[in-house]
This record gives structure tokens, C-alpha cells and sequence, in this order.
């Protein structure tokens, strides 16, 4: 039989377990059995909702469930969240996967537009453009060292604009950092596309199924979580 007559907790809240008593192996013996519903597990703080507390009943949900746990895997709870950090070398090819393929295509673009002008124009600017990139590399960095100072945990460019500069600046960083987004993936993924077609023409006609079939790829690796990604990205990379 259950008893049911204690259904709060020490602290005044409702409780999620239930106590079943039972008879012992001798007269008189009783055994309390704490059930707990399998949609929550318990924790120090109390307790937390499963995998099978949203789980759909329907069919159709759970066929999409199914489809979904293989693309991008299972749901992680909030504690889970520290699993999800990477390791240096893991997060140096990711973060510099960017900069990596911007050498690759904007070098070649670059002395694409100076040779338009010239080879005169190539011997001549092609020096002070080199410096100039130099430059604008190292105020980068010098930026990132500072802010990695400033904001140990983390800080991104909205957070840092915003707080050093006012709302509207940390709004027009955030906006432009959102375009920045959109335009590296198409731009890195046009510019990769080109270069395997030129190298096999063959594949030309099917550029653009090969260049939105990365761009589902890229998407569904991060939606699997950064360590996850890491991996992914980190060997091409390397």
C-alpha cells in the first residue's frame, strides 16, 4: 500500500517522491519503499527533470526526437554545462580556424584587384598593404589581450562596449558582430567551394549543392555543443 498522507518535503514544499509501505518477511515487519518518478532524478538541490520528462507521446513526436538526438545528440542539463569546455589546442583551431581561411582567400583577392591596376601597382602597393594588415593584426590583439585582463570569465564585444561605452555602442558591436557571422560562413564557404572546383572541375556544376550541403554540416556541428565542434573542426584545421 502507498502512503500519501506526507506529500511535503522538511522545507514546506510538495515532494515528487512517494513512500509504498510493505510487508516484511515476518509478521509484524514493514518495509517503506521511496519511489521516485522516473522523469526526475534527485540532486543536492532538489530535483531535475530527465530525458523522459520531455519526451513526446505521440508518434510522430517521438520519430522527430529520435531524428533529432542523432543530428545534434541529447539534451544536456544545466550541470553538464562544464563538460562542455575545450582544450587549448582544441579551442586554438577553432578560433583560428577564421583567420586561417581569411589568409587563404584574401591574400588572393587582394593581388586579383592590384593586378587589375598593373604590375606597377602590385611592386608599389603591394608593401604598405602588408604593413597596414600587420597593423590592424596587432591592434586585434593587443584588444583581445586587454579584454581577456579585464573580463577573466568571459566578456564578448557586446558586453565589453556596453559597458565601457553605453548601450547604443554595445548594440551597433553585437549587430555587427551578427553580420560578421553570417558573412564569414558564406564567404569561407563560397571562397573553400571555388578553390575545390578550380582544382576539380568536374564538380563545378554541383557548387552550389556542395556549398549549402557545409553549410548544413558547419550548422549541425554546432548545434551538437562546443566539445562536440571541437572536434569536428579541430582536425581539418590541423
Amino acid at each position: 500500500m502507498s502512503d500519501d498522507r506526507d506529500p511535503t518535503s522538511d522545507s514546506g514544499q510538495t515532494s515528487l517522491e512517494r513512500r509504498e509501505e510493505r510487508r516484511g518477511q515476518r509478521p509484524g515487519d514493514r518495509v517503506v519503499r521511496i519511489v521516485r518518478p522516473r522523469e526526475f532524478k534527485r540532486t543536492t538541490g532538489g530535483f531535475v527533470a530527465t530525458d523522459a520528462a520531455l519526451e513526446p507521446q505521440a508518434g510522430l513526436g517521438r520519430a522527430w526526437t529520435n531524428v533529432r538526438r542523432v543530428l545534434i545528440g541529447r539534451r544536456l542539463a544545466t550541470a553538464e554545462e562544464h563538460s562542455e569546455h575545450v582544450s587549448k589546442k582544441i579551442g586554438l583551431a577553432i578560433f583560428a580556424s577564421d583567420n586561417i581561411s581569411s589568409s587563404a582567400y584574401a591574400t588572393e583577392e587582394a593581388m586579383r584587384i592590384l593586378a587589375l591596376a598593373g604590375i606597377g601597382a602590385v611592386a608599389a602597393l603591394t608593401l604598405p598593404l602588408t604593413v597596414a594588415i600587420v597593423v590592424v593584426l596587432a591592434i586585434v590583439v593587443l584588444s583581445y589581450v586587454q579584454v581577456i585582463r579585464a573580463y577573466p570569465s568571459g566578456g564578448g564585444s557586446y558586453v565589453v562596449a556596453k559597458e565601457n561605452l553605453g548601450v547604443v555602442p554595445g548594440l551597433v558591436a553585437g549587430s555587427a558582430l551578427l553580420v560578421d557571422y553570417f558573412l564569414t560562413v558564406s564567404v569561407s564557404v563560397a571562397a573553400g567551394v571555388a578553390a575545390v572546383t578550380s582544382a576539380f572541375p568536374d564538380l563545378h556544376p554541383g557548387r552550389v549543392s556542395i556549398a549549402v550541403g557545409l553549410v548544413a554540416l558547419l550548422t549541425i556541428g554546432n548545434l551538437r555543443g562546443i566539445r562536440e565542434a571541437g572536434n569536428i573542426f579541430a582536425a581539418p584545421t590541423y
